[in-house]
Parts: structure tokens; C-alpha cells; sequence
């Protein structure tokens, strides 16, 4: 896949991403257009970054968003092949994971 195709992919993966949310993109995603933002930014301090790719670097590509949180908690969320937007997967600290008490 050329890097225009592959760059398209995964802006209409981040958007997907952020309709599911019901939230917006915050960075451009104008093809050609770099910038060092994370994809989304959640109301309850998450920082998200989204990945379409065949083969996943899921500890490189943490890093990298973990590099742009400050006190922001880093998410990536990774697109399955075949799956829907539902389906992706999410990776995050163990730490930034809230669960009310059973």
C-alpha cells in the first residue's frame, strides 16, 4: 500500500474511532499534513491514539503516545481486520484503569 493509501486508512480509522465516541478528531487529518497531536482527546483525560496497521508495534506505538500525555492518560486502540469499530481493541496502563468496586 503507498503511503498516501495507508495514511487515508488510518484517518478514516481515527474517525471512526471518534464518531463511536461521539467526539472529533484533534489534529489534522488533511493527507500530507504532520503533526506530532494525539488522534482524540477524551473529556475524562485520555489521550488516544489510533492504529490501522497490518502488523501491530503495540510497544512502540504506546510509547509514542505516551510520550505526548503529560498528565493525560495514554490509549491505543488498535483496528481488527474484518471487526467493526466496536471491536478494536484498546490497550492501556494497568494504573489508568478505572473500575468501581464490586
Amino acid at each position: 500500500m503507498s503511503g498516501a493509501a495507508a495514511r487515508m486508512k488510518g484517518i478514516r480509522w481515527e474517525r471512526a474511532v471518534a464518531k463511536y465516541y461521539g467526539t472529533a478528531t484533534t489534529r489534522s487529518t488533511r493527507p500530507g499534513v504532520h503533526d506530532d497531536a494525539a488522534d482524540i482527546v477524551m473529556a475524562n483525560d485520555m489521550l488516544v491514539e489510533c492504529k490501522d496497521h497490518g502488523r501491530w508495534q503495540v510497544a512502540a506505538w504506546f510509547d509514542q503516545v505516551e510520550s505526548k500525555c503529560g498528565d493525560q492518560k495514554p490509549v491505543l486502540v488498535l483496528k481488527r481486520r474484518q471487526r467493526s469499530t466496536a471491536e478494536g481493541l484498546v490497550v492501556m496502563r494497568v494504573g489508568d484503569l478505572w473500575l468501581p468496586e464490586l
